[in-house]
């Protein structure tokens, strides 16, 4: 099949990259490796930032100024100006589609406060906000013609003559190997918060599939190091409670009821506070016992929900046992500020991609508004691209290679149990490169993915059927989130200072001299990661530094 542009992912990023890239009258896909509303946008809860009401108490600057703050010196100051200027279209556009945000006694978009803002300014549907705009987004990309192609697992870039020709897929109903030919190629398919399995919010296909494959191919990936835990997710199984909660007023108080931090500083700083606090021997609660039962209902529905489902308890009477949790990777592919990788044709956008607006900690409410700016430019800019270029030849040597390696994995015998193996990757992620770090742990982490790395190869399929085989697409997972976790770890170990949500408690202080700088990986031959610091210029923000380079043999 040949599309002019093919995108990679079905959250707010690619379903917006897709839209604008149809109405630039381009022939679009979106590959989709399971059902589209499985992405993480569908399940972040709280809100997406913007200044609407400009006021003496707000304006587009405090939200610069907010973003840039809380990124810890390492944004893209001209990214997050465009950005934040542009929020106040992107939400009213949202609302002409058919978003319904909740709305105040006037009639106004109604709006909550959110950890490191200094106004109320996160527009919300109740605590379902990602999957409303999801929905709305899907059902627009079907009426203006996308095709979206559901249970088409991504594998692979295809390039001819080191240029772009198209992407390799799993199709999962009979696990055959097929290939798509495109002029331009968006990658939207999220981040990595899914290899902390057992640890994480997110659904356990949240692998870093897409950012793997770019590594592959020879794109450079950035700031892997930066993984953001979400202070309150479950104690139970890490489903998510979102910021929302506290932003309507939820306390978080310990086992004697006494409220030990604040509930509103940045997701880094609390996330650190829970996780020490419960170091010291204390269970940490989420108490809504205060708030009425009408707004519960009102604004936290899913919220209560949750708890009642995960945990049984109800949180109009009971305090609910919290814990952080991998939520949101900041790390992944680098891109220009146009969103273009460095493959010609290949744009990146979302949480797979590194655009500079988080820095090393982003802020909540800031993701959804993201995806949405840049997937809307990445559109655009594949459109762009996209009408200027013909076909490129499909090199089905690269559909042979690949289709033998899914015959291999279903047809050989099976010597591991792969959902322990992924537990247990998760396990040692969180505990040795989670909230806190070393270099001892981080050592400890990098040994034991090796570890496992040397026993992926024993990884087949117990059940051999064709029909959406699932053990087959954990076992592609599990080997793309080896590949992240290392880069992840790497660039932790090499990253010798503490900044934003990377905390290293053997280097518990900011360096600026040596590391006021985003982290570089790219992959050299078949072996080796090549890791740099550099600082470049980029918005007016940074200047070009020396590198400090490491190679690491993979």
């Amino acid at each position: 099949m040949l599309y002019d542009v093919i995108v990679v992912g079905s959250g707010i990023a690619g379903l917006h990259a897709a839209l604008f890239a149809k109405r630039a009258g381009c022939h679009v896909a979106v590959l989709t490796k399971s059902n589209p509303f499985r992405s993480n946008s569908a399940v972040a809860s709280g809100g997406i930032n913007a200044v609407i009401n400009v006021n003496e108490y707000d304006s587009v600057e405090r939200h610069v100024s907010d973003t840039f703050d809380g990124s810890d010196g390492l944004a893209n100051l001209g990214n997050i100006r465009k950005m934040c200027a542009q929020a106040p279209e992107i939400v009213q556009e949202l609302q002409e589609m058919g978003v319904g945000f909740d709305t105040d006694e006037e009639g106004a978009i109604a709006q909550r406060p959110f950890g490191g803002a200094s106004a109320n300014r996160t527009c919300y549907i109740a605590d379902r906000t990602g999957s409303a705009i999801v929905q709305t987004l899907l059902m627009q990309c079907r009426n203006e013609g996308v095709h979206i192609l559901a249970n088409h697992k991504f594998l692979n870039i295809c390039s001819f003559k080191e240029k772009l020709s198209g992407v390799t897929v799993l199709r999962r109903r009979d696990s055959q190997v097929i290939a798509f030919a495109c002029k331009s190629l968006i990658l939207a398919g999220g981040g990595y918060a899914g290899i902390f399995r057992g640890h994480s919010t997110n659904a356990q296909e949240s692998s870093g599939d897409v950012i793997a494959a770019g590594l592959r191919a020879g794109l450079r990936l950035s700031n892997m190091e930066f993984v953001q835990f979400h202070p309150t997710t479950l104690a139970t199984n890490g489903s998510l409670i979102s910021e929302a909660a506290r932003g309507e007023g939820a306390y978080l108080v310990d086992e004697t009821g006494t409220r030990f931090t604040d509930e509103l500083q940045t997701r880094d700083k609390l996330s650190r506070a829970i996780t020490e606090h419960m170091r010291e021997g204390h269970t940490v609660y989420l108490d809504f016992r205060h708030l009425d039962e009408a707004l519960i209902d009102a604004k936290l529905p899913s919220a209560r929900k949750m708890a009642l489902n995960g945990a049984g308890i109800d949180i109009t009477t009971e305090l609910l046992p919290i814990t952080p949790s991998a939520h949101y990777t900041i790390g992944g592919i680098w891109t220009r500020d146009d969103t273009s990788t460095d493959m010609p044709g290949v744009f990146a956008c979302g949480e797979c991609a590194v655009t500079g607006v988080h820095g090393a900690n982003r802020l909540g409410g800031n993701s959804l508004l993201e995806g949405a700016y840049f997937g809307r430019m990445s559109g655009i800019e594949a459109a762009r691209y996209a009408r200027r270029r013909e076909f490129r030849p499909i090199d089905y040597r690269d559909v042979d290679k690949e289709s033998r390696r899914v015959e291999l994995i279903l047809d050989g015998d099976n010597l591991y149990n792969i959902n322990a193996m992924r537990k247990n990757l998760g396990a040692s992620l969180f505990r040795d490169a989670g909230v806190f770090r070393s270099e001892e742990t981080l050592s400890s982490a990098l040994e034991y993915s090796h570890y496992l790395m040397g026993r992926k190869h024993g990884l087949h399929c117990i059940h051999k059927e064709r029909d959406n085989n699932v053990e087959l697409a954990s076992i592609l997972e599990f080997e793309n989130a080896l590949t992240i976790a290392e880069a992840m770890i790497l660039s932790a170990l090499k990253r010798k200072e503490s900044r934003g949500v990377h905390y290293r408690v053997d280097y518990p202080e900011r360096d600026d001299r040596y590391f006021n700088a985003a982290s570089y990986i790219k992959l050299i031959g078949r072996d080796y990661l090549k890791i740099s610091f550099e600082r470049v210029v980029r918005g007016g923000l940074w200047h070009h530094t020396k590198k400090v380079l490491a190679s690491i043999k993979v």
